[in-house]
């Protein structure tokens, strides 16, 4: 009787199971694709990407474009899930034409099926070709009073993000005038130039791309006898300060740290305090030895002569990577990408010999601008228990900036060690926290 009654209870779910299945038998497949339209190029690959759903099962999707030779298709017998998610990268012909269609068809295990066309159109070429070796303003030639020439080695990178298609090379003083012809996305061209006097001569490269976009890059060449400069040595690092303040200023932080990168070179970075700033770089921390910086006649030679060179200058304020070869006598600089930089944060200073006591907090420092922090306190000059550390954190202590003992790099870190100086100066002080960088130094108020 009981078995019975299960049966008659379990019999209308069972029926109406059946009815829900057969109702949705006659549905069509749903499809769902993330571009409406997709605006691309020759050779380009776009990803595209959508959805089907189906309630009985999907059975296939396919992507198609006969014009393109593009026939996509996801088997899915085997699973027939009720729903997938594709993600196909279209790999656009270099013969490509437009405007074209590619239509989507996705068909459920029943054989119904749901098509969407999505619109291929051309993509308007706007970006301009680019170097991918840097010409500076002026570029240096040693004249050979002998032989009475100078030789310029030049060797070219370029690039486009889609078709390279010539570049002029116009050195008029050199009786040079020559257009070559390019393809594909990247390209070099290495040509050598000869002056027959001394002097300074311009120079242009012009670029153009398939499209028709041009760039011009003018430089200057600067034909004259070889400088004299000091030995150099493949140093084991290198720090790059700025010449616009005063060493003797600062107790801590102001030789900024360069890491060695390959032979005789070195990478860092800076912060750029005012436009048409000027740094200095040294092996050491100090300028009394060998000091690099440009020469007083090509602005983009980097060369060691104490006493002899000027600050290389970076023209606008901000911060930048900076990069030095010293056999090759070159440098370039590049603005960071600051998006992953801490912002909207309060920091306190914090260390042993200062007016706050051993590890005492400071209060909340000055916000200077997005990521720079300042506070004033005194270094006690008595303090004598040895190297004076310092670090900075946020109040709620989810930020902590410390250093490694030498202060050559700062990281975020919750324990470790912090920057260590030696320093027996009695005075106020002025601590600096840069966010960005991230970077610390100890500036005397009264120097």
């Amino acid at each position: 009787m009981r078995k019975a009654l299960v049966y008659w209870l379990l019999l209308p779910l069972a029926l109406f199971a059946i009815s829900c299945g057969e109702e949705h038998d006659d549905v069509a497949p749903g499809l769902y694709t993330a571009q409406e339209q997709l605006a691309t190029f020759p050779g380009d690959t776009i990803l595209v990407s959508g959805q089907a759903s189906n309630y009985v099962g999907i059975s296939s999707i396919a992507l198609v474009c006969e014009a393109w030779g593009i026939n996509k298709v996801y088997d899915l017998n085997a699973q027939k899930p009720v729903v997938f998610n594709y993600d196909y990268p279209l790999i656009v012909p270099a013969t490509a034409t437009f405007d074209q269609v590619l239509t989507v068809i996705i068909t459920d295990k029943n054989g119904l099926s749901t098509t969407k066309e999505v619109p291929l159109t051309y993509l308007t070429d706007t970006r301009i070709p680019w170097l991918t070796t840097a010409l500076p303003a002026q570029v240096s030639v040693d004249f050979d009073g002998d032989a009475s020439t100078g030789t310029w080695a030049l060797n070219l990178g370029m690039a486009d993000d889609r078709e390279l298609a010539s570049v002029r090379l116009q050195v008029p003083a050199a009786n040079v005038d020559e257009t070559v012809a390019l393809s594909g996305r990247s390209a070099t061209l290495a040509r050598t130039i000869t002056f027959n006097a001394a002097g300074t001569f311009p120079a242009t490269v012009t670029l153009t791309d398939a499209s028709g976009n041009v760039t011009v890059i003018s430089t200057s060449v600067v034909v004259m006898l070889t400088e004299e400069e000091d030995p150099i040595s493949d140093y084991a690092q290198m720090f790059v300060f700025s010449a616009d303040e005063n060493t003797a200023d600062y107790l801590d932080g102001y030789y900024h740290y360069m890491d060695r990168v390959g032979e005789y070179q070195y990478q860092g970075k800076i912060y750029v305090a005012a436009d048409g700033e000027g740094f200095f770089f040294a092996p050491t921390e100090s300028m009394d030895a060998d000091l690099f910086g440009a020469s007083p006649y090509v602005s983009s030679k980097l060369m060691n002569k104490n006493g002899y060179v000027v600050p290389i200058t970076i023209a606008t304020k901000g911060y930048y990577g900076i990069w030095i070869d010293l056999q090759a006598h070159t440098f370039s600089t590049w603005a960071l990408d600051l998006s992953t930089a801490l912002t909207g944060l309060t920091f306190q200073a914090s260390g042993t010999g200062f007016s706050v006591g051993d590890w005492g907090m400071s209060a909340n420092m000055t916000q200077l601008d997005t990521y720079r922090f300042e506070t004033e306190l005194t270094q006690l000059g008595a303090y004598v228990s040895g190297s004076r550390q310092y670090y900075f954190t946020t109040p709620d202590w989810a930020h902590v900036f410390r250093a490694d003992a030498e202060g050559y790099w700062w990281y975020e870190s919750a324990s470790g060690g912090c920057a260590t100086y030696v320093s027996d100066y009695d005075g106020p002080v002025i601590l600096t926290f840069d966010a960005a960088l991230p970077w610390g130094s100890i500036k005397k108020v009264n120097p």
